[in-house]
């Protein structure tokens, strides 16, 4: 089984925002870098969440746009033949 290797990392808090996270911790009697590592996991999933389904919402598109432009193709043609 493959050791997990945990890294060090500094942030800076408002302080308010601090003062309310160390609250929480106490309430609800998590440890601050346990907290703060599974709300790292969660926006990060989250976020690739919200990215994938951007990409997916654009190769939906890019399908509409090729058949709208389809759909003009004679148009077109029949305008360059007036020009």
């Amino acid at each position: 089984m493959e050791e997990q290797r945990n890294k060090k990392m500094i942030i800076e808090l408002d302080q308010s925002v601090y003062e309310d996270l160390v609250e929480f911790c106490v309430e609800t009697n998590i440890e601050k870098t346990e907290l703060m590592s599974q709300m790292v996991n969660y926006w990060i999933k989250e976020s690739m969440n919200k990215m994938d389904a951007m990409r997916k919402g654009y190769a939906e598109m890019a399908n509409i746009n090729l058949e709208i432009c389809s759909e003009f193709d004679g148009c077109e043609s029949e305008a360059h033949y007036h020009i």
